[in-house]
């Protein structure tokens, strides 16, 4: 806080008089402007920095990022759109390349991977725009927008802001949709956006041209602030160790770093598509071969990730011609598809009810050598062999597996997969009267439509043909225990085969886009 005596030439040293962070966090926003207020009234000095007259271009301007962020770019080198890299490395890629420097300066920089992304975002508008207007209808697309009726134009925008349902009528009317249309191309080249989603929805209903219905709906929900990847990938260490971390210091490296939360969950899906669905491997999936997915990312509350997955198995029967051959009284065809479906996904716990798994999970917790499952890495079982005495070494070692996984998988389950409908709190109490509910609607109901309704065995609805899998429990959702054992998060596997909630499923995927 020393004074400091100016200079005529050279650098200028500058000292700050103002607020410190640990003051500014007991203060409301329009404190600290009031205080910033009195300060210029009174004369106070202040530090100004100049722009240009003009903005800075972000094409092919490598002093872009230096400029804007020196504190990454030391000596005001190394910026994007060098002419070094033409036709070497393009922007994304050296974003990418950045993002992955070895002392992670920026992926923890709040500023860079927002800019980066944002910017490549506009030259995709940008680039889609241009391609739009050189096909062969530029000459009508210029002359709708030439002879568009700018009241007409604005009228509609109106209505459809008001969620008016507006067919055009008039020529006019009509000379503005045709207009809106022709934009509807530049947005399909941006990703989020309205068109995009319209894209992917076409999309998903050609595969069920092509392919038939699908066979699995599947979302899992990988947990970065808890599992020992996303956390090697947060931090700076070179050798990963999977040990415990305190819970503050796992929030802190993830909210440090959401670029390792991104690199976690691209590693965990690239996982699940290769080796749980066996995609271009030697071995069939989980589910059986596969034919088709389709997947799509959605951002949860808390600004995390998740995927929705439709799966289709190779030479899967429709659902109408399961439903025939469930009802034919003379066919084995309803034990084995019955036998399929409970063999690759569950509704219940592995052990006995979810109070029994309670308290046993509660005793293990008391023991000096549990550990948080969904802090670990699953455990690999041992070798298979032909011998089934169940007196060996190898028997004893592969039932004391079983019983482990078993024992995690309802761990796990019961931590990650259990619903509890909960009301809010509002934020104040005083201004706002009305409660926020959470998961529960105006009638008090579960928007997640839980409880669910519980099966004692798989049965048949003999007036439909829908197979109702066997479920025990009526606050958590259907699972595959191997999954939910290698990927120690939520997870949600619903089977298909019956074809009742294949158009709900395909509209929610198509909306869930980030």
């Amino acid at each position: 806080m020393e004074e400091e005596d100016g200079t005529t030439e050279g650098p200028c040293p500058f000292i700050v008089h103002g607020l410190t962070g640990e003051e500014f966090s007991t203060k409301t926003m329009k404190t600290i402007k009031a205080i910033a207020l009195r300060h210029l009234t009174n004369e106070g000095k202040i530090l100004a920095i100049g722009h240009a007259e003009t903005p800075e271009s972000i094409y092919g301007n490598p002093q872009l990022f230096p400029s804007m962020l020196p504190w990454l770019f030391p000596y005001g080198l190394g910026g994007i759109g060098q002419t070094e890299h033409k036709h070497k490395l393009s922007s994304m890629m050296h974003k990418r390349h950045l993002l992955m420097y070895y002392d992670k300066r920026f992926q923890k920089d709040p500023h860079f991977p927002l800019i980066a992304f944002n910017h490549e975002k506009m030259k995709e508008s940008t680039t889609a725009g241009y391609l739009t207007a050189e096909r062969k209808s530029f000459h009508d697309i210029t002359d709708r927008l030439m002879n568009v009726n700018l009241e007409v134009l604005s009228d509609l925008t109106k209505r459809m802001t008001e969620g008016e349902r507006v067919k055009p009528e008039t020529e006019e009317e009509k000379l503005c949709f045709k207009l809106i249309n022709d934009l509807d191309h530049v947005n399909g080249h941006v990703p989020g956006s309205i068109t995009q989603k319209k894209y992917m929805r076409n999309e998903i209903w050609s595969l069920i041209s092509y392919f038939g219905a699908p066979s699995w709906f599947i979302t899992f929900s990988p947990a970065d602030n808890m599992h020992p990847i996303s956390l090697y990938f947060a931090d700076t260490q070179e050798t990963f160790s999977p040990e415990l971390r305190p819970e503050n210091e796992r929030y802190r490296l993830i909210a440090e770093n959401p670029v390792a939360g991104a690199r976690f969950f691209h590693f965990m899906v690239e996982m699940f598509i290769k080796h749980v669905l066996g995609v271009n491997q030697d071995h069939p999936g989980l589910y059986g071969k596969t034919a088709a997915y389709y997947a799509t990312v959605e951002q949860q509350g808390r600004l995390t990730l998740h995927l929705h997955m439709l799966l289709w198995i190779l030479n899967s029967l429709s659902p109408q011609e399961i439903r025939d051959r469930t009802m034919d009284p003379n066919s084995d065809f309803q034990k084995r598809i019955v036998e399929y479906l409970e063999s690759v996904h569950v509704g219940e716990f592995m052990t006995g009810t979810m109070d029994e798994v309670k308290e046993q999970v509660h005793e293990n917790m008391k023991a000096e050598e549990y550990r948080d499952p969904t802090q670990t890495l699953p455990d690999a079982p041992p070798e298979s062999t032909d011998c089934n005495c169940n007196k060996c070494e190898s028997c004893k070692n592969t039932a004391n597996w079983q019983q482990n996984f078993n024992n995690t998988v309802d761990d796990l389950v019961l931590r990650s997969n259990v619903h509890k409908c909960h009301t809010s709190i509002p934020a104040d109490e005083k201004k706002q009267k009305k409660e926020r509910r959470g998961c529960l609607n105006k009638h008090g109901n579960c928007k997640a439509q839980f409880p669910r309704q519980i099966f004692d065995k798989t049965e048949v609805d003999p007036k439909t043909g829908a197979l109702n899998i066997k479920k025990g429990e009526r606050w958590m959702n259907t699972l595959t225990p191997i999954v939910t054992y290698l990927l120690r998060c939520n997870s949600d596997v619903t089977s298909l085969l019956s074809g009742t909630a294949i158009k709900a499923i395909v509209a929610y995927m198509s909306q869930s886009l980030v």
